[in-house]
């Protein structure tokens, strides 16, 4: 998915979009031909949910903190023996 179809599902901007990537809070695929971005389902669902935290205030710091800690949680759930 192109970056303004994102920007329209999600009803957020380009640059949002981008700077929540420069953050590491999203990782859309490149395509190789033209290394353009390809946003994934999970980066619209990602983008959706980073939106709503955003909203009730809470700083992009914070975020990503929650975003580490799940990933944290489920390598230690799954990942491990």
């Amino acid at each position: 998915m192109k970056i303004k179809d994102v920007e329209k599902q999600v009803g957020i901007s380009k640059a949002n979009i981008r700077f929540y990537e420069e953050e590491g809070l999203i990782h859309p695929a490149r395509n190789q031909e033209n290394n353009y971005r390809e946003y994934s389902e999970s980066d619209v669902e990602q983008l959706r949910e980073i939106k709503k935290l955003r909203l009730i205030g809470i700083p992009v710091q914070e975020i990503k903190d929650i975003y580490e800690n799940r990933l944290r949680l489920y390598r230690k759930h799954y990942l491990t023996d």
